[in-house]
Formats: structure tokens, sequence, C-alpha cells
């Protein structure tokens, strides 16, 4: 009788859900001409296209028709889908467009933006975005627009041009670049958004609400439908991506300078299964043109969380997320695939020999896995990781699904996750998941289980999020991320925001965080509790004040520089202070200011990060961060982190980039250098130099590296 009575809420609960209905549609006109993206809309199909221009704002005035007229017209082809837009603006001379470079901050300038949902499910789907001049940047989202993959690169085409009455963007996205299952009657989801900076205004065709705030442009709820595409190629393809690279290397080992001459052949290659599946695969994998990672000051006991930027684990990342607090700000606390375990131990890169990946969707199901080997290495012997992640479609926004790792090197050693979770959104304003995981490897002191379960809700105003955490004392996750173990961790955070429009103020706040933890013999290890409230006004700058206090219990010394931190209990206080200017402006500064305790003693820390485009091909951005440690027994102990990025666009297709850092901390500095030519779509230039120095006396030549790589895709 429970059964039955659960499974009556369930249905109920699911009968009542409020979704987005599609009350808009679109049908592209197929067309047979050349369509030359030029930013020009003078081909004659244009003119026979279907005309949308309904567009409504999210912000600032939700609701109300957009303040300048945008029109969307597609296209289409057998082999590509285009989408043109036409914005007007009343004054064009204040069009901000000032970001050339791929993948750059393009939502800081004046831009648009289309959103496919390829399946019509509602749960994943392609982003694009585009400004006056044509930049191009892409996103691949899952998990309902929970997963967001900003580093995943797709091939197409855009180009921008500014008028007399606006400014035009043409974009052309190949078919083969898509996931879909294709029938003779195929229903996509699509949106359209448009932002103009001066007037911080955004607007959608189907109205994003504005409770749902930026992230909400990328929940695949709030579609139209896009209907009436036949005869479009199939998305079944085979593209080989050789490349060859060679260069020299100088090192400072064992006392003596050694120089090495660098020379590599590898592949990469993309197989189109069928149009919903795809299979990766890679030999000799080589990442020389990844910019080096940002660097950090660790000031806790806990590793430090980098995000992933290699090319062959960023498409498709998102299916493999599983974990505890994905998707939120900030590192995850459990996260049980971490992909930057395969290649990289002890901040050093392992050679990858090659493997292959598997993703897609069958029916109902979405489906991943993934294989690779490491070779041996003074760090670890050869090494193979796989993962197999299954997830199935269930009511009209949800999904059950499990997870496998293996780590298992060739003298025998294993380490194996395996898990269930369940992502079940009875209502757009209210979210759940669930979770559970084992560890398994031949010690037993690996051997354990976590779980999670977390509750969102949101309304207009009000946000209130609330999860519990079980990590097991002997749990482990070789392949994945964990901030700590042996936790019981109980969680509220909860903001409120209400719109003012009043004395130059647009938006105030307020913010509730609260958290209790226990080890798994009940006993208080920490808890913290915390109040602010933030302001943003009608320019969008804006600034953010914050009261917190915690407790930590240190149960091991640990050291944080040449300053140890004893064994204890710890009561602390911090008051911090956020500011930020608008960053649509050629100038942009953002940072803050922490002061309070910091164990037995206290600390100040200061972190300035400014933005300065000089003009729309040359920016530069410099990172300050400045810690000031005072405990009774030592010195006063420092930390400081410069970090300057140089960026020049030749056009959308030729960057260069200076990328230079210190940390006095670590004693290192390095400096990275890269050219980029994209020559033609999928095929790239790199040019890179590298150079690290050892600063704990001054700055001392340590290693560098010049490389030079070449890329080629192949289609067939």
């Amino acid at each position: 009788m429970r059964h039955r009575i659960v499974l009556v809420i369930l249905a109920a609960v699911a009968a009542t859900s409020i979704n987005v209905e599609a009350s808009k549609e679109i049908k592209p006109f197929f067309t047979k001409d050349t369509i030359e993206i030029d930013g020009h809309l003078n081909e004659e199909d244009w003119a026979r296209a279907q005309v949308i221009d309904d567009f409504t704002q999210q912000s600032p005035d939700e609701g109300q028709p957009s303040t300048e007229r945008t029109e969307v017209r597609m296209l289409y082809s057998a082999e590509k889908l285009y989408i043109g837009f036409e914005c007007y603006d009343s004054e064009p001379e204040k069009v901000v467009a000032n970001e050339m470079r791929r993948d750059g901050q393009l939502w800081q300038n004046d831009n648009v933006y289309v959103m496919l949902d390829t399946y019509g499910d509602k749960r994943q789907g392609v982003f694009f975005r585009m400004n006056a001049l044509g930049a191009q940047s892409d996103t691949a989202v899952t998990d309902g627009g929970e997963n967001l993959n900003g580093s995943w690169d797709c091939i197409w085409e855009a180009a921008g041009r500014r008028h007399d009455k606006g400014w035009t963007v043409e974009i052309a996205i190949p078919f083969n670049q898509l996931r879909f299952k294709k029938d003779d009657s195929m229903v996509w989801g699509v949106n359209f958004g448009r932002n103009i900076a001066r007037k911080n205004e955004t607007t959608q065709w189907i109205q994003v609400p504005r409770s749902e705030s930026w992230p909400g442009t990328y929940h695949p709820t709030y579609q139209g439908e896009l209907i009436g595409l036949q005869g479009i190629a199939s998305p079944s393809y085979y593209n080989v991506k050789p490349y060859l690279l060679g260069g020299l290397a100088r090192n400072l080992s064992d006392g003596g300078w050694q120089r090495t001459t660098e020379q590599d052949l590898g592949l990469d290659m993309k197989y189109g299964v069928t149009s919903n599946l795809t299979l990766d695969m890679t030999l000799n994998t080589d990442f020389a043109q990844v910019e080096a990672d940002q660097e950090e000051v660790n000031l806790t006991r806990f590793s430090l969380f980098f995000p992933e930027r290699r090319e062959f684990f960023l498409e498709g990342s998102g299916l493999f997320s599983f974990g505890a607090g994905l998707g939120d700000f900030g590192p995850p606390p459990l996260s049980v695939f971490y992909s930057r375990r395969i290649g990289i131990e002890d901040e050093k890169r392992v050679r990858l020999l090659g493997g292959g990946k598997l993703t897609g969707k069958v029916g109902a199901y979405s489906v991943g896995a993934l294989n690779m080997t490491t070779a041996a290495s003074a760090e670890s012997p050869l090494t193979n990781f796989s993962v197999l992640r299954m997830q199935r479609d269930i009511l009209s926004d949800s999904s059950v699904g499990f997870i496998l790792t293996n780590r298992q090197s060739d003298l025998g050693e294993y380490h194996r996750n395996g898990g269930v979770d369940l992502f079940f959104r009875p209502h757009d304003q209210w979210r759940m998941r669930a979770m559970t995981v084992g560890s398994w490897s031949p010690d037993p002191d690996e051997r354990d289980f976590a779980w999670y379960l977390s509750n969102d809700w949101r309304n207009d105003y009000l946000h209130v999020n609330a999860s519990y955490l079980d990590i097991g004392p002997q749990f482990t996750s070789k392949m994945g991320f964990m901030h700590r173990r042996d936790i019981r961790s109980l969680m509220l955070n909860a903001d409120y925001e209400v719109q003012v429009r009043r004395y130059g103020v647009r938006d105030v706040g307020a913010i509730f965080n609260g958290s209790y933890l226990l080890d798994h013999d009940n006993k208080p290890i920490g808890w913290d509790i915390g109040v602010g409230g933030d302001l943003l006004s009608e320019s969008d700058d804006g600034f953010s004040l914050d009261f917190r206090r915690f407790f930590d219990r240190v149960e091991e010394p640990f050291s944080i520089g040449d300053v140890e931190i004893l064994a204890g209990d710890y009561e602390m206080n911090q008051v911090s202070l956020m500011f930020f200017s608008e960053t649509s402006r050629p100038f942009a500064v953002f940072g803050g200011v922490d002061y309070g305790d910091y164990f037995h003693g206290n600390s100040v820390s200061l972190n300035i990060d400014s933005q300065w485009r000089m003009t729309y091909q040359l920016a530069i951005e410099t990172r300050y961060q400045r810690n000031w440690i005072n405990l009774p027994e030592s010195d006063l102990f420092t930390t400081n982190v410069v970090g300057t990025r140089i960026s020049y666009a030749l056009n959308t297709r030729f960057f260069t980039k200076l990328y230079a850092q210190w940390n006095d901390s670590a004693e290192r500095a390095s400096a990275n250098f890269l050219v980029n030519y994209i020559y033609r779509p999928g095929s790239d230039f790199y040019f890179v130099f590298d150079q690290v120095w050892n600063a704990a006396d001054g700055l001392q030549e340590h290693e560098w590296t010049v490389l030079s790589k070449f890329t080629y895709l192949f289609s067939l």
C-alpha cells in the first residue's frame, strides 16, 4: 500500500508539473542557393524565409517587448543550417563590439544567440553566441542546462556586419556537427536571444523568467519548435585529423642543462556511427597548445580543483558528470570522474598512448563510454582508465542513470567506483537530485560508500537549496575529485532578491548560507554560518558584503609555506567585500577584500582583476592576489600571485596570446606565448613558446620549450 501511495503522489506531481509549452514555431526555408557567410543577408532565399520578431524582455522590464527590433530568419540545405539575425538599433554608434577572440567573453558585448535542442527532449542542446564582429562562442549543454561545457568547440561559420541601422550576423552550422534522431518528421527545440549591452537588456523569443537570470538562457525547457527539416544529410561521417609537431626544449636536470628535440606524430578520428552516436579515437595524443593552469595559492589543507582544457576530454564531458554539487560555482565536494586524473600526475604531463570514446543517445538512453591508456613514467606505471555512463529519460524532464569507473595499472593494482543517480524535475522551479556510489580496490581500507540528496527550489524572488552529503571513512575515488572523506554534511543556502528600479538601484538581495559537518562518529568537525547582501545598480555596477562565522577542527598539523598550523579546534570570523564594474565598458575591474581570523591568527586577502579592451583586436587582462597572514609564533607571512594576459586578434581566425604569471609562494614564474591560425574550419596551425623560471632568488632560467603544431581535418 505504501508503494502505491508513493506512485500515486509521483504521478500527481508529474501531471501537475508546469513546463513551458512550445507556443511558437519556426519553419526554415529549404535553399538550393550557395549561401555566402559574409554578414550580408542578400541572397534571394533570405527574403523568402519566415521572419520572427516578437522578442520579449527577460530584464530589466520582464515581460515587456524588446526596445529594439530584432529579426531572425532560418534557411537550410542538405548539408547546413543557416541563421540570420538582423539587429536594428536606434543608436547604432553605441553598439558595443570590442571582442574578437574565439570563445571570448561575448556576453559583455551586444550579442545574439541561438539554442538548439536537436533531440527535442528538453534535456540537452548546443548554444551558439555571436557579436557584431562575427566573433564566435559555443557551449555544449547537458543535464537540462545544469552542466555547461564552454570549452567544447564546434566547426561552424559566422560573420558580422555593422551598418547605419544596427548590425547583422549570419551563421552556418553543418548538420554533421550536430547529433539528432533522424526521422521523416523531426521537431527540434530552439530559442533565440539578444543582449543590448548599454541598456543591460536581455530579450528572448521564448521568454526565460527573470528569476532564472543568465543560467536560464541555457535551459532547454524554454524553447519553441523548429519544424520542417527534411532531406538533410545524415550526421554519420568520418573525420580524420592528424597532427605534426616539432620543436626544441631545454631543461635543468641533475644540475646540468639538457637540450632535446621535440618531434611527434598523432591522430584523432571521429566517426558518426549513427545519427545519434559518435565514436572518437585518439593515438599518441598531444595537447601542446593548451594554456597553462592559472596560478593559485592554497591556504587550506585540501587539494585545488582545476578545470579541464584538453579537447579530447571536453566533447560530451557533461554526460560523464556524476557526483555532488556539480554545476555549482567552485570545486565540487565529490566528482566520481575527473578527467584531469588521466595524463597528469603530480602536476606533470604523462604521455597518452591512445584511447577512444563513444557518446550519444539511443532512444531514451544517453550513453557514454571512455577508455584511455597512459605510458609508464617516473610517477606512475602503465595505466588504463575506463568509464561507462548511462542515463535514461523518465517522465517529461527527469532521468535516472549509473556510472562505472576503473583505473588499473600493469602492476595489477586497480581501483573502481560504481553508482546510480536520479535527477527529478517535477516543476520548472523545483529540482531534486539523489546519488549513491561505492568504491572497491584490493585494499579493504578503500572500500566504502557515499550518498547525496539535494533539493533546489526557486520563485521570482527566493531561491533555496538544501542538501545532505555522506562520504564514508574509507571511500576513495582515484579517477575522481573529492574535497574530503569521513563526513556527514548538511547545507542550506537561501538568497532573496527584489527589483527596486529607484535612485539608480536595480536589484537588492540578501543571502544566508549555513552548513554543519560531522564525522561518522557523530563528532562535530566543522560548521559555517554566513549572512550578507548585494546591490546592483542600473549601470550594472555592484557590490556585495558578507559576514561569516565558522568552526574547523584540524586533526593533523599542516603547513602553509614555512608556517605550520597546529592540530586543534578553531572558531573564526570573516568579513568579505566584493565589487565589480559594468563589463561591457572598455575598462572593467572586479575584485574583493577578505578580513578575519586565520586559525589562531588573522589574515587579509586582496584580489583585483581588470580587463582593458584597448581596441576590438587588443585586450589586456591583469590579475593580482595578495595574502597577509599573521600568526603569533611567526613573522608576517605574505603571498603574491600576479598574472597578465595580452590577447591580439588579427581577425576571427588568427589569434595571438601572451600569458605571464608569478607565484612567490611556489617560487615560480612562467610565460606562455601562443599563435593560433585557423587556416580552414577544423584545421589549425599553432606556434607555442613556454618559459619557466625558478623565482627563489631572482629569476633563474629553469626550462623552455618552443614548438610548432600543424593539424589538418579530412572529412570523408
